[in-house]
C-alpha cells in the first residue's frame, strides 16, 4: 500500500508539538516516521513569524514541531502566536518536555521518569524559590481558561482506567522504539532508565547546601551559596540517611520495558524555576498541582493545548540534570501515545491536501530502483507455502518489516529467498532489492561495497565505513522502497555481535519503506532478529516438490519411470533440495541409473556425522538424519577416484575462505586443460559456483565444513593444511610485487588459513605471516601488520641464535611496524638491540647495518632525541654517499631524514639545502602521489615555514594535503601531520579561522589515538592554542598551553627547543591576559637560553625578544623595550619581506614604544608604513590592522596637542 505523501501547504497541518529545549525536541524527533522538510523542502512561514519549524509525520498525524527560542511563559506566548499565524489549521498543540514533579499525586507516589498531562494550567510567578526566601514578583492568578471541549473530552477518556492502561502500554512501546532509534543514530543523549537508585527524594525541609566549611551555608540552615546550587548532593555532603524511602512498583510490560506512570491534573506554570521543596508543597497544596513547568501559561491561550511533561526532578533545591534525557524521552513516548488516540474530525481531514506519495506506483512518480542480487535459479520449483507466507507477512494487511527463514543447511533457504526476490522484482518494480551473504566479515563487507556502488554512494573520507553509508542511505526516505536479503546468517557473533564486538545487525537499515529477509540455520539468530510470529521454519520438500525438482534437473527423464526407486532415492535423501541437486549432478555426469547411486549411498556408514561438530546447535537436529553429509561423502569418494586434481583443489579450498575464491590462487601445477576440467567437475557437483563469466568461485559453506570433516576422518587434514600453507606462502605476492589487487584478493584466504587452530609450526607458516604483514603494511593497516610480524619474530627468536641475520631482519621489520603504529619506545628497544648486534658482526658499509641504523635514528627523532639521531644519520649519509648512486632510494631516505633532524635542531638552511636536493631527485623518479615524494614535499614546506617563506610553504602543503585526503584514512599519521603543517602555515599567514578548523580536527583525532605525552599530539595541541590566541580566545589558549608545558617539563630538558617554544607561547598568552609579571619572568628565561643556543637572526629567538619587549612596554620599562625592538626590527628588515606579519608586528611594537617615549614623529613614520602595507594584505576588520590604524590616529592627536596646531 502506498504511503501518504506530505501536505501541500501549511494550512493542512492539524497538530503541533512545542518544545522549550533542544534536548526535548531531540527526543521527540526520534519518533517521527517521515520528515517532510527533508522530502519536499520547508513550508515557509507567515510574515513576522520568527520561528523555524520541523515538519513530518507521527502515526496518522502530520506534525509541525516548534522549538522555543527560550524558556518561560513570555517566550512561549510569543512563539505560539507566531506558530498560529503560520499554521492556521491547528486543532491541537502538545507542549512536550520536562518538568519538576510533586512527589505525591492523588494518594499515589510520582517518580522521576513518570509523565504529567495537563487538565488545566495554573500560572504562578513568584520569582525564584529558595528555602531561605521568596523573591516575590506578584501573586498567583486564577487558572487560565478551560481547555476546549474537544480536549476536555479526550482527557476524560484518558481518565478511565482502561484507556489509561492502553496509554501507558503504548508509551512503553514508543519508549523502546525511541531508545533503539537513539542508539542506532548514535545520539549523544542517554535515553536509558537511570534506575531506582538514582531516584532520590529528600524531605522538603532538608535544603541542598554545603554541610561543612562554607560560611554562607552555615549561617542560615535554609540558605545555600551559589557554589552549592551548582554542585551535586555528593559534593555538598547531603546525607543519604535523610532520603525518603520509596519503592517504585514494578511498572513494566511483557518483555521487561519501562512503563511510565501517567498523571492527569493541574500543572503550575511560571517564568521562574521552582527550587524549594517547602514552597513546592505549599503552592501545590494551595492550587492542587501535580507539577511545575515554565511554558504552559504562555501557550495555553494561543492554541488548544495539552502539556505533556516528564518528571526530571522534584522541584526542590536538590535539582540536577541526571534524569533530563530520560524524562524527555518518556514525555515524547506519552505524547505519541496521546496522538495515537487523538482523531481529527472528518471535515478537517477533507480540507487537508497532500502531495502524491513519491513511492506510489505511477510511472511518472516512480523512483529509480536498484538491484544487487545473484542471478535467478531457472530450475527453482515448489515452496509455495513459504513464498505465500512471505508475501502475506511483508505485503498483507498487518505488514512486518523483518522476516527470518530458519532451517537445516541445504534445506533450500537461499533458493527460496532468491526466488522471492525475483518475485518481488516482477510484481513490485518500485522496490530496490539487495543481497548480502554473511559467511564471513569479508563477504558481508564486499556486498556492502557492491551495494554502495550500485547506489552511487561514495566515501567522503577514508575513515568512512561503507556499511554505515549504505545503512544511512537505506534508512532515509530518499532510498524509496527496498527489500534487503541477508543470506547465510548462521554465525551468531558475526550477525548479532558479542559483548566486545558489534555485529552486522548494527548496519541493517531501518525504514518504514524497507523490509529485511534473513536466512539462517540458527534459531537463536532468527529469534533475536525477528519477532516469533515472523520466523518461518523451512521444512524439507514434500514428495511432489521433490519429484518436480528431480524432473526439472535430471537429463535422463526415462529414469523417473521407475517411480518406486525414485521415491526411495528421494526418501533416502530426506527430500533435501541440496542433496537432490548434488545427486542429480552425479547422475547427469555419470549417466548412471538411480539404483546405482542409491546403492552407493547405502554403502556409507549409517551413523555418519560429518557436519555435527560445526552446526553450533546440536539440539535442534538431534535424531535427524545427516543426509547432506551422506550425499557429500559419496561425491567426495567418486571425485577422488575419477579426478585426483579436483579433490586436491577441493581439499585446498576447504582450508581457505569459501567465498570469492580466485582461480589464480588454486594449486596449478597441472596443465591448463586438466585444471579447467577439475574445476568443471567441482562445478558440475555444485560444490563450486562460478560468479558470472569471471574466474572467481564460491564454495558452499557446508561443503567447506564437510570436506574438512572428511579429510579429518581420513587423517589427511594436517597434511592438507601443511600443503595449503606451503602453496599460499609461495603464491602470495611479496612486498615488492606491484600486484596490489591480487594481494587484496588473496588476503582473506591467507588470514583464514593462518587463523586455523591446527597451525603448522613450519617455516612456510611464518613466511606467509611475513607476506600478509607486508600487505597490511602497504595498505597502512599497521596494527594488523604488527600482529603478523610479532608472530614471525617470536618464531625466529625461539629457533635462531641472537646474531642470526634472519632473526635480526625479523626484529628490524617488527620495529619498523612499531614505528608506523606510533609504538616508539617498543621500536627503539628492538632497534637498539639489532644495531648493537650488527655493529659487532657487520662492516660499517653493510647495507643491513646501515638500514637498521637509519631506522634507529628515525625512532630517536620521533622520540625527540635529536642529537642522537643526527650523530647516527651523519655517519649513515657519509657512508652512503661513498657507496650509493645519488638516485638510490636508501640514500635519499637517509638524506631526507638527516635534513629533518637538522630542521628539528634549528639548522634550517642546512635542512632546506638537503630537502631541495632530495625533492629534485624524487620528482624525476616518483609519481605525484608517491608516499615518499609527498613526505619530501611536506618536510621541505615545513622548512620553508621555519625560514619564513610562508607562501611557498602553503602552496606545497595544500597540494600534499589534497593528495593525502584522496589516498589516506583521516586518522593516518602522515595525513594528520601534513594537515597540521598546513594549519601552521595558515596561522603564519593570518588565516586564523582556516587554521583553527583544521587543528581542531587534528587534535580531536590525535587525542583519540595517541598518548598524551606523544610529540605529534602535543605539537598539534600547542598549535591549536596558538591559533586560539591569535583569535583572541585567550583563556582557551592558556588552558592548552599550560597543559602542554606541564607535560613537556616532565619529558624535555630545560634547553629543549620545543619546551622553550611552549614557554614562549604561554608567556605570550599571559601577556594578552594582562599577567605581565608572569610573562616577563618566563620570557627573560627563554630569551637568555635562546641567546646561548641560537643565532641572532633566528626567527624563534627574535620572536621571544619581541614578546619580552612587549612585556616591558606593558610594564612601563619603555627604554628596555625600545632597545630590544630596535634590534629586532633591524634584523627583520634585513631578513624578511616588508609584508611579513612578524616584521609588521615588530614595527608596530616599536612605534608604540616610541609613542610612549614621546617620540611621536618617529612613531608616525613607522606606523604610516605599517598601515599602508596592512591595507594591502589584511581585511578591514582584521584586529592587527585596526590596532595600527587606531595607534596612528592617536599619534596625530598627540602631535596636535604637542604642537598646538589644529591643522596637523
Amino acid at each position: 500500500m502506498a504511503s501518504q505523501g506530505p501536505p501541500t501547504d501549511r494550512g493542512s497541518f492539524r497538530v503541533a508539538i512545542i518544545c522549550a529545549l533542544s534536548r526535548e525536541a531531540d527526543a521527540v524527533s526520534l519518533l517521527f516516521e517521515h520528515f517532510w522538510d527533508k522530502e519536499r523542502g520547508p513550508y515557509g512561514r507567515a510574515d513576522g513569524d520568527t520561528n523555524h519549524y520541523i515538519t513530518g509525520r507521527i502515526g496518522e498525524h502530520d506534525i509541525v514541531l516548534a522549538v522555543l527560542p527560550g524558556m518561560g511563559t513570555n517566550s512561549a506566548a510569543a512563539a505560539t502566536a507566531s506558530l498560529r499565524s503560520s499554521y492556521t489549521g491547528l486543532k491541537l498543540a502538545l507542549l512536550v518536555g520536562i518538568c519538576g514533579g510533586v512527589p505525591r499525586v492523588a494518594n499515589f507516589d510520582a517518580y522521576l521518569g513518570d509523565v504529567v498531562v495537563s487538565e488545566a494550567i495554573i500560572p504562578y510567578d513568584y520569582g525564584r524559590q529558595y528555602p531561605s526566601h521568596l523573591a516575590v514578583k506578584n501573586t498567583v492568578e486564577d487558572s487560565l481558561g478551560r481547555a476546549n471541549k474537544d480536549i476536555r473530552s479526550l482527557l476524560a477518556v484518558f481518565e478511565t482506567e482502561l484507556v489509561r492502561e492502553w496509554l501507558q502500554d503504548d508509551a512503553s512501546k514508543n519508549l523502546k522504539d525511541l531508545q533503539e532509534a537513539g542508539k542506532k543514530k548514535r545520539r549523544q543523549a542517554n535515553y536509558q532508565y537511570p534506575g531506582t537508585k538514582e531516584d532520590k527524594l529528600y524531605p522538603a525541609a532538608y535544603a541542598h547546601r554545603h554541610r561543612k566549611w562554607c560560611s554562607v551555608c552555615a549561617d542560615d540552615p535554609d540558605a545555600f551559596c551559589e557554589s552549592a546550587s551548582k554542585a551535586s548532593c555528593t559534593e555538598t555532603g547531603c546525607d543519604s540517611a535523610h532520603l525518603t524511602v520509596r519503592e517504585r512498583p514494578e511498572e513494566v510490560v511483557p518483555g521487561g520495558h519501562f512503563r511510565p506512570g501517567v498523571y492527569i491534573g493541574r500543572i503550575g506554570s511560571g517564568n521562574t524555576v521552582m527550587k524549594s521543596g517547602g514552597d513546592r508543597d505549599q503552592i501545590a497544596a494551595q492550587h492542587n498541582l501535580i507539577a511545575f513547568e515554565m511554558e504552559g501559561a504562555g501557550a495555553w491561550d494561543e492554541v488548544p493545548c495539552i502539556v505533556v511533561k516528564g518528571i526530571c526532578d522534584y522541584a526542590d533545591s536538590h535539582k540536577n540534570k541526571a534524569w533530563q534525557d530520560f524524562a524527555a524521552a518518556t514525555a515524547a513516548a506519552v505524547a505519541k501515545a496521546i496522538l495515537g488516540r487523538y482523531v481529527v474530525h472528518d471535515g478537517d481531514n477533507k480540507l487537508c491536501t497532500r502531495v502524491e506519495s513519491t513511492t506510489d506506483d505511477s510511472p511518472d512518480k516512480a523512483r529509480e530502483t536498484y538491484y544487487y542480487i545473484p542471478l535467478p535459479n531457472k530450475r527453482f520449483t515448489g515452496r509455495t507455502t513459504v513464498l505465500n507466507a512471505l508475501e502475506d507477512n511483508f505485503f498483507g494487511q498487518e505488514q512486518t518489516q523483518r522476516m527470518a527463514l530458519v532451517g537445516l543447511g541445504g534445506i533450500g533457504k537461499t533458493q527460496i529467498a532468491l526466488h522471492f526476490a525475483y518475485q518481488v522484482k516482477e510484481k513490485r518494480p518500485e522496490y530496490s532489492i539487495f543481497w548480502v551473504p554473511v559467511l564471513s566479515n569479508e563477504t558481508a563487507e564486499g556486498a556492502y561495497v557492491g551495494i554502495a556502488k550500485k547506489l552511487g554512494l561514495q566515501k567522503s573520507s577514508e575513515d568512512d565505513d561503507v556499511k554505515d553509508l549504505v545503512y544511512q542511505h537505506l534508512s532515509s526516505d530518499k532510498a524509496g522502497k527496498w527489500l534487503l536479503i541477508v543470506d547465510n546468517a548462521d554465525d551468531e557473533e558475526l550477525v548479532l555481535g558479542s559483548a566486545d564486538k558489534s555485529g552486522l545487525e548494527e548496519y541493517l537499515p531501518q525504514s518504514e519503506n524497507g523490509m529485511i529477509l534473513l536466512t539462517t540455520r540458527s534459531r537463536q539468530v532468527a529469534g533475536k532478529f525477528a519477532q516469533y510470529d515472523d520466523v518461518i521454519d523451512v521444512e524439507q520438500m514434500d514428495k511432489k516438490e521433490a519429484m518436480n525438482l528431480l524432473r526439472i534437473t535430471l537429463n535422463q527423464k526415462q529414469l523417473l519411470e521407475d517411480e518406486a526407486v525414485t521415491v526411495e532415492l528421494l526418501t533416502y535423501l530426506t527430500f533435501l533440495p541440496l542433496a537432490i541437486t548434488q545427486a542429480v549432478a552425479y547422475l547427469n555426469e555419470m549417466q548412471a541409473p538411480i539404483q546405482t547411486y542409491l546403492s552407493l549411498l547405502q554403502d556409507v556408514e549409517s551413523d555418519a556425522r560429518v557436519l555435527e561438530e560445526e552446526f553450533g546447535d546440536n539440539t535442534r537436529y538431534r535424531g535427524s538424519q545427516n543426509a547432506v553429509g551422506t550425499t557429500w561423502i559419496v561425491s567426495f569418494r567418486r571425485i577422488q577416484k575419477s579426478n585426483q586434481l579436483a579433490i586436491k583443489l577441493l581439499s585446498f579450498m576447504s582450508c581457505i575462505e569459501p567465498k570469492a575464491i580466485p582461480q589464480s590462487i588454486l594449486p596449478n601445477d597441472a596443465k591448463p586443460y586438466d585444471l579447467e576440467r577439475a574445476v568443471g567437475t567441482l562445478c558440475s557437483y555444485s560444490f563450486l559456483v562460478r560468479r558470472g563469466q569471471s574466474n572467481v568461485f564460491d564454495m558452499h559453506s557446508l561443503v567447506h565444513v564437510a570436506m574438512r570433516g572428511w579429510l579429518r576422518k581420513q587423517e589427511l587434514e594436517n597434511q592438507v593444511t601443511y600443503d595449503a600453507i606451503c602453496h599460499l606462502a609461495a603464491r602470495f605476492p611479496t612486498r615488492s610485487d606491484a600486484h596490489h589487487d591480487v594481494k587484496r584478493e588473496y588476503l582473506p584466504h591467507a588470514i583464514r588459513l593462518l587463523s586455523r587452530n591446527s597451525r603448522q609450526n613450519v617455516d612456510e607458516t611464518y613466511r606467509l605471516f611475513g607476506k600478509v604483514g607486508g600487505s597490511f603494511e602497504i595498505d597502512r593497516r599497521f596494527k594488523e601488520a604488527v600482529k603478523c610480524f610479532e608472530e614471525v619474530c617470536l618464531w625466529k627468536q625461539g629457533l635462531l641464535p641472537e646474531n642470526d641475520n634472519d632473526r635480526l631482519e625479523s626484529e628490524h621489520t617488527l620495529a619498523s611496524a612499531y614505528l608506523d603504529d606510533r609504538r616508539i619506545e617498543d621500536a627503539i628497544e628492538k632497534l637498539e638491540h639489532v644495531v648493537a648486534v650488527r655493529k659487532e658482526k657487520l662492516d660499517k658499509k653493510d647495507h643491513s647495518r646501515l638500514s637498521s641504523e637509519h631506522k634507529l635514528a628515525r625512532a630517536y627523532l620521533d622520540n625527540r632525541r635529536i642529537k642522537d639521531a643526527i650523530e647516527i644519520l651523519e655517519h649513515v649519509v657519509a657512508v652512503q654517499e661513498e657507496t650509493l648512486d645519488k638516485k638510490d632510494h636508501n640514500r635519499l631516505s637517509s638524506e631526507h631524514l638527516l635534513a629533518r633532524a637538522y630542521l628539528d635542531d634549528r639548522r634550517i638552511k642546512d635542512a632546506i639545502k638537503i630537502f631541495e636536493h632530495v625533492l629534485v631527485v624524487r620528482k624525476k623518479t616518483l609519481n605525484a602521489k608517491d608516499h615518499d615524494r609527498l613526505i619530501s614535499e611536506q618536510t621541505l614546506a615545513t622548512a620553508y615555514l621555519n625560514d619564513r617563506r610562508i607562501n611557498d610553504a602553503i602552496e606545497m602543503l595544500e597540494h600534499v594535503v589534497a593528495v593525502r585526503k584522496e589516498t589516506l584514512d583521516e586518522k593516518d599519521h602522515s595525513r594528520l601531520s601534513s594537515e597540521h603543517e598546513l594549519a601552521r602555515a595558515y596561522l603564519d599567514n593570518r588565516r586564523i579561522k582556516d587554521a583553527i578548523e583544521i587543528l581542531e580536527h587534528v587534535v580531536a583525532v590525535r587525542e583519540e589515538t595517541l598518548d598524551k605525552k606523544d610529540y605529534p599530539r602535543l605539537n598539534s595541541e600547542h598549535s591549536l592554542a596558538r591559533a586560539y590566541l591569535d583569535d583572541r580566545r585567550i583563556k582557551d589558549a592558556i588552558k592548552i598551553f599550560e597543559h602542554v608545558l606541564v607535560v613537556r617539563k616532565k619529558t624535555l630538558n630545560a634547553k629543549d627547543h620545543d619546551r622553550l617554544i611552549s614557554e614562549h607561547a604561554l608567556a605570550t598568552a599571559y601577556l594578552n591576559d594582562r599577567r605581565i609579571n608572569d610573562a616577563i619572568e618566563m620570557l627573560e628565561h627563554v630569551v637568555a637560553v635562546w641567546k646561548e643556543t641560537l643565532d641572532e637572526k633566528d626567527h624563534d629567538r627574535l620572536s621571544s625578544e619581541h614578546e619580552l619587549a612587549r612585556a616591558y612596554l606593558d610594564n612601563r620599562r619603555i627604554k628596555d623595550a625600545i632597545e630590544i625592538l630596535e634590534h629586532v626590527v633591524a634584523v627583520r628588515k634585513e631578513t624578511l619581506d616588508e609584508k611579513d606579519h612578524s616584521r609588521l608586528a615588530s614595527e608596530y611594537a616599536l612605534a608604540s614604544a616610541y609613542l610612549n617615549d614621546g617620540r611621536i614623529e618617529d612613531a608616525i613614520k613607522i606606523l604610516e608604513h605599517v598601515v599602508a602595507i596592512e591595507a594591502e594584505i589584511l581585511a578591514e576588520s582584521d584586529h592587527s590592522r585596526q590596532l595600527a590604524v587606531n595607534l596612528l590616529q592617536d599619534c596625530f592627536e598627540r602631535l596636535k596637542v604637542a604642537s598646538g596646531d589644529n591643522d596637523v
